[in-house]
Parts: structure tokens; sequence; C-alpha cells
């Protein structure tokens, strides 16, 4: 059985290294992942970077009543527009990314020693606003604090006699929170990239061969059928770790780009981690290969098939992108859930954290396990005379 499904796999190799088109197809996706994502976070790194740098506009409305605020704004390299006539109409359309609002009794007020209310219009769901507004409202804090400071010492008082507890916060997190964040978007990218990686070859060695007319002289071979599943699952193992590794390695080069660029972001997580990462993959790589075989072998037709594992990388890639917004904490029984456990590791890796040698191989163990039961399922499905008609 092994002589037949090393044959098996040689052709399998051989016959798909031969078809070009798909074979460049199947291995510049790992690309288009740390493409997009490298664009991405240096675009958003640089935007926030050049926060403190770049000359803000913004529209003020009543800022006659306040001229040493306006002073203030000038003086942080804040360019001052008359205010639309509509504040509220004008940023919903996005003809300004801000207005601040000055209420008229905003004078006597600060005079008086009193409170004036500051109103700032904005949309929150334009990122180059948050940045805006963020910018802006610590000037306006920092315009806060400066008017307190003159009131105290006035009154012969300091600001500590003020404020007597000073909260600090220490962020242990990595050097960047905004690249920790886009970390957490690589497990989906990885995953599906194992359930995409081989895809093609799973479904032309199984549906494909079947509808071409191959498949019938292939199993009047005087070779156990288990032999030449194992040829078939094999050949997509290694194509499909292959593309894994090619995403990896860019995924490598662009976070070496992007922290040596300057592009805001400092972080790259090292080689140790990538070698956690591909050895984590393993497992699943074979639960995704014996899965893809199982809905290849049952499906009728190769239209089909393709239907199906075309649905089937979304389903494993879900959880990954909710934990991009909800990040938990992982425990002992997640692991036990192939592809969950496996996305929660990932993210751990990439993201610097320490990992228990515990998750790790119970991870491995309960995916291997599961790639065990789903390959031997298939090894039943072989067995069946209906394989040459699918169903």
């Amino acid at each position: 059985m092994h002589h037949a499904a090393a044959v098996v796999f040689a052709k399998e190799l051989r016959d798909n290294l031969r078809d070009r088109r798909s074979l460049f197809m199947a291995l510049i996706y790992p690309f288009i992942g740390a493409l997009f994502l490298g664009l991405l976070l240096s675009l958003v790194g640089g935007m926030f970077q050049s926060q403190g740098e770049a000359r803000l506009t913004l529209a003020v409305a009543g800022g006659e009543a306040a001229p040493e605020l306006m002073a203030h704004l000038r003086a942080s390299n804040v360019v001052l527009l008359p205010p639309p006539a509509d504040p509220e109409a004008a940023v919903r359309e996005g003809r300004h990314d801000a207005v601040l609002l000055v209420p008229p009794g905003y004078g006597p007020a600060i005079a008086g020693g009193g409170q004036a209310e500051l109103r700032v219009v904005l949309n929150a769901t334009r990122l180059s606003t948050v940045i805006t507004v963020s910018r802006l409202v610590q000037l306006l804090r920092d315009h806060g604090e400066a008017l307190a400071r003159q009131r105290l010492a006035a009154r012969g008082l300091t600001a500590e006699a003020a404020m007597p507890l000073l909260v600090r916060s220490v962020n242990v997190g990595q050097a960047r929170s905004l690249a920790g964040f886009f970390l957490n978007m690589l497990p989906p990218f990885i995953v599906f990239t194992i359930f995409v990686g081989g895809v093609y070859l799973a479904i032309d060695t199984t549906s494909g061969e079947r509808e071409r007319g191959s498949l019938e002289p292939l199993l009047t071979n005087p070779v156990p059928r288990s032999g030449l599943l194992l040829g078939k699952a094999g050949a997509t193992f290694v194509f499909t770790l292959t593309a894994v590794l090619l995403q990896l390695a860019a995924f490598k080069a662009m976070f070496a780009l992007i922290a040596s660029g300057d592009f805001g972001v400092a972080l790259d997580p090292g080689l140790a981690a990538f070698a956690g990462v591909a050895l984590i993959s393993l497992p699943l790589i074979a639960f995704a290969v014996a899965l893809q075989i199982i809905v290849g072998t049952v499906s009728r037709s190769y239209k089909e098939t393709q239907t199906y594992l075309g649905l089937l990388p979304l389903i494993p890639s879900l959880p990954g992108m909710v934990l991009v917004f909800v990040p938990l904490d992982p425990q002992a029984w997640m692991m036990s859930i192939p592809t969950f456990g496996q996305v929660l590791l990932i993210g751990k890796l990439m993201r610097g954290e320490p990992v228990a040698v515990d998750h790790v191989g119970l991870s491995i163990l309960a995916t291997g396990l599961a790639a065990g039961l789903l390959l031997a399922l298939a090894a039943r499905l072989y067995q069946r005379d209906r394989l040459l008609f699918g169903g």
C-alpha cells in the first residue's frame, strides 16, 4: 500500500505542476493577504503618525467669544475656518471632518471663574474624523488645564493641591496597540489559506477525475484503494502546506518592511512565532484535506464540489474574524475544537504572548485525531462501488 500511495502521490504532484495556470493562481493567493494587510497597516499607521505633525483645519462657530482658545489652537498648528451654515449637515456630508461650536456665554463664564461647554460636531464612522477629533480634544484639554492652573495660581494654590491623586496607566501590551489590532487579523487569513491552498487539487483528484473518466481505469489497478486515497491526500497536503508557508513568509517580509519603514508601526513578530504557527497548522491542514476529499468524493459533479468547497473556508474563518474585535482568554476545552483552538493559538503567537505548552499539545492532538477520523471515513467511502458516480 505504501508503494501504491507513493506512486499516486508522485503522479498527482507531477500532473498538478504541469497545470501552470492553476498552480500560479493557487500560489499567488497567499501573497494577496499579506499585501492587503501591509497596505492597510501602512496607511492607517501613517495617518496616526502624522496626527501630531500635519496642519489641522477646523471650522469654528462662535470663535470670537473665546480669543485665548483661538490663539491656543493657532499656536498648535490649527487653521481656523469660517463655520458652515449648517454644521451638522456639513459634517454628515463630509465637507468638514468636525466643527467646533463655542457658546455665546463662553467669555463671561470663563472670566467669572465658571464652566463653559464646548461642543464638537463629528461623524465617527470615518477614520480621518476620529484622528482629527482625538487631536482636537487633546488640544482643548490642554487649554482647559492651563486655565485651571491660572485660576489656582491666582488663589495661591498649585495644580498638585487641587489634584492630590495622580493616576498613570502602564500599558504592558505591545509597543503599538494599533499593530496589535492588525495582528489579530492574521489567524483568519491563515485559516482561510489552509482551506483553499490545495482545494483545487482536492477537487481535481476526486470529482474532476470522475468526470474526466480517468478514475475508473485508476481503480482497476491491483492496488488498495486506501493507497490511492493516501496518495491523493498527500499531494493535496503538500500543496496546501506550500501555500501556508508562502503566506507566512509573505507576512514576515511585510511586517519587517513596515517595522523598518516610516509607517508609525514598530512591531515585527520573530521567526520563532511564525515557526510555531507553521507547527500548529500541520494538523489543521490534514483536517482540511480530509474534509475536502470527503466532499469531493460524495459530490455528484465537479460544479457541485466547487460550490461546497467554495463555501467551506468561510466557516472556520468566522471565529477568527469575530476574535479580531472580541478577544478571548484561551481555555483548555477550547483547544479541543478544530480550527478554533488554532485560531486562538495563532493569535497569541503573532501578538508575542506566552502560549501554554499543554494548550499546544491538546490542540494538535484533538485536531490530528479529528483529521484521522475523517481520513478513515474517506477510506471507507473509497471502498464503495458508488465512488465512480458520487453521492
